[in-house]
């Protein structure tokens, strides 16, 4: 059984153990870049879940993992920006990544629609999220949710209907 819940200090290895992986993965798979070439003072900045960025998202409230049998299994970055293209209150998702013997289980689904259903009782209006538009598994993803895309590299999710 998969649990949602919010991100905790505890969460902190496993986390970056996995953003990390799934950082590696889109630099190679997408970008063709070699991760070996990387300076490691830049690997140490990769991603939500670096040093201070890590504690910034935990004490925002809006972050969250999906657990299962005690293993951090997915993550998800998000914070709630108070404007965003003239939009009050937008929950903007920094990052998202599943483990791969996890992944089309629904776990990105539910990490997706906790974090949209949660800033909305904050009175959150939209949701935001970075995609790059050739990982076909995360534009379909967005759009199981509900999000609209619009050949960018966002996905826009209006919360005013959202369940």
């Amino acid at each position: 059984m998969v649990e949602i819940r919010k991100l905790k200090d505890e969460d902190k290895p496993q986390v970056r153990t996995l953003e990390l992986f799934c950082v590696r993965e889109y630099l190679e798979g997408s970008l063709r870049k070699n991760w070996d070439d990387l300076p490691a003072e830049l690997v140490e900045q990769l991603g939500a879940s670096a040093k201070d960025s890590f504690e910034f998202y935990r004490d925002g409230g809006m972050s969250y993992v999906a657990v299962e049998q005690g293993q951090v299994i997915g993550f998800l970055f998000a914070q709630i920006i108070r404007y965003v293209n003239n939009i009050e209150k937008v929950l903007w998702i920094e990052n998202i990544g599943v483990h791969p013997e996890h992944r089309r289980k629904g776990v990105g689904l539910k990490l997706l629609r906790r974090a949209a259903l949660d800033a909305k009782k904050k009175g959150a209006k939209a949701v935001q999220s970075v995609i790059m538009p050739d990982s076909k598994e995360a534009v379909m993803l967005h759009k199981k949710v509900g999000f609209f895309m619009d050949g960018r590299k966002f996905a826009f999710l209006d919360l005013e209907n959202f369940q």
